[in-house]
């Protein structure tokens, strides 16, 4: 018995070592047939990503990523490959995988492809939120920290034994430290997976972000604490699930994690656009770099990217993105509702937030941080919001987050 064990290891690894060979032959081959310029999308993902006047070590780390990242995303028929290893590691029964981003991504017991968050100090966070926090004090403006879930429950292991994820202990030892400067937060974990849904129903399985409905059912939490705690006064109407459209796309969405495995490996999610019933106006704007787009008309013409949803469109289109992001600054002015300003600073969770925030209020304009290169206080200042908002997910911290001054 001990025998056919060791001979059936043997030959699993085996199979996965001449599968990863192929692999990687066939991609440094494609290097030499692909269509794509990759001094450019070198330069181009560089300079987006290293800032200047960053010390020369750090730029010679970043420059080393971006070459890595520009070689595998590149490749000629990348796809192929990526899906040709993910069904050999399903047929092996593997529940973790070698990435070149992540280090290695897992399968959980729920069949999702995830990462495990490492343990992070959050102190230059909380100085930096401390800060802000001081000059929106000085200009009489509400500050509100939203902490979105990460993927990962804190009280279940679904990762493999030997794995521990730090999403969530991260996130309480910052909230620990907003509690003792008496910065307001709304913790959205401890009742995200207690109203009903599953967890495949909360999270994409083959990507990162909450699904659309998980989305709403945060958005409906976030507005009961501002009609309770910041004065504001949204209508039930625009929070009622029953009010809004949902529209199911069946088999439509490989997320971000699912084309780094591979179909194959992480499956295909179904996809749900929720939009109101009722009627909307708005004229948005869209700021990056200088420039501005606009965009006017209902809530589908104005608020969502359609192309994103667009017929013919394969499964690894970002389907998430549909709710008009990412950008530096996105003004969303709605004709239809007179009172209430938002000023909200986000990460990609905030894609869907913003836009469900929209529909019960005068404005909402989302900031990010990674792209916004000014000072927010500043920039609240002269906006004067009734509140500025921070919505950020459990893998927030350690990643140029909490840059809120001009740079």
């Amino acid at each position: 018995m001990e025998l056919k064990k060791i001979f059936t290891t043997y030959k699993a690894e085996k199979i996965t070592a001449i599968a990863f060979l192929v692999v990687i032959f066939g991609m440094l081959a494609g290097l030499f047939l692909t269509d794509h310029n990759i001094k450019e999308d070198f330069l181009k993902d560089y300079r987006t990503t290293i800032l200047p006047g960053t010390p020369i070590i750090e730029r010679i780390a970043g420059a080393i990523d971006s070459l890595e990242l520009t070689i595998d995303s590149d490749t000629y028929k990348r796809e192929d490959y990526i899906d040709f290893y993910g069904w050999v590691q399903k047929y092996l029964g593997k529940r973790v995988m070698v990435d070149i981003g992540y280090g290695e991504l897992y399968k959980t017991k729920y069949g999702q492809i995830t990462y495990a968050v490492p343990k992070q100090d959050v102190s230059e966070e909380l100085e930096s939120i401390y800060q802000l926090k001081k000059e929106l004090d000085n200009y009489d403006i509400p500050l509100l920290y939203v902490q979105a879930p990460f993927k990962l429950t804190p009280e279940e292991q679904q990762l493999p034994e030997n794995v521990k994820d730090y999403a969530n202990e991260n996130a309480d030892r910052f909230l620990k430290g907003l509690d003792a400067a008496k910065i307001d937060y709304l913790d959205l974990r401890e009742n995200y997976w207690s109203k009903g849904m599953t967890q495949n129903q909360l999270f994409f399985n083959t990507d990162h972000h909450w699904t659309i409905n998980g989305a709403f059912q945060s958005y409906q939490e976030i507005v009961d604490t501002l009609n309770g705690e910041y004065g504001f006064r949204i209508d039930e109407r625009y929070t009622d699930l029953n009010n809004f459209n949902q529209e199911v796309f069946q088999d439509y969405y490989l997320g971000s994690m699912g084309r780094r495995v591979g179909e194959p490996y992480a499956g295909i999610d179904d996809f749900t656009l929720i939009t109101p019933k009722f009627e909307t106006n708005y004229t948005v704007y869209e700021r990056d770099y200088g420039a501005e787009k606009i965009f006017e008309g209902d809530f589908r013409e104005a608020v969502l990217t359609k192309a994103y949803l667009a017929e013919g469109t394969p499964p690894e289109t970002n389907r998430y993105a549909v709710y008009h992001g990412d950008n530096a600054e996105l003004q969303f002015v709605n004709h239809k509702v007179q009172r209430s300003k938002i000023l909200l600073i986000k990460d990609s969770f905030g894609l869907p937030i913003y836009s469900f925030l929209s529909t019960g209020v005068n404005e909402v304009t989302a900031l990010d941080v990674r792209l916004f290169k000014d000072s927010v206080a500043e920039y609240a200042e002269k906006y004067d919001p009734d509140v500025v908002i921070i919505l950020y997910n459990g893998d927030c911290f350690g990643d140029h987050m909490f840059r809120f001054k001009s740079r």
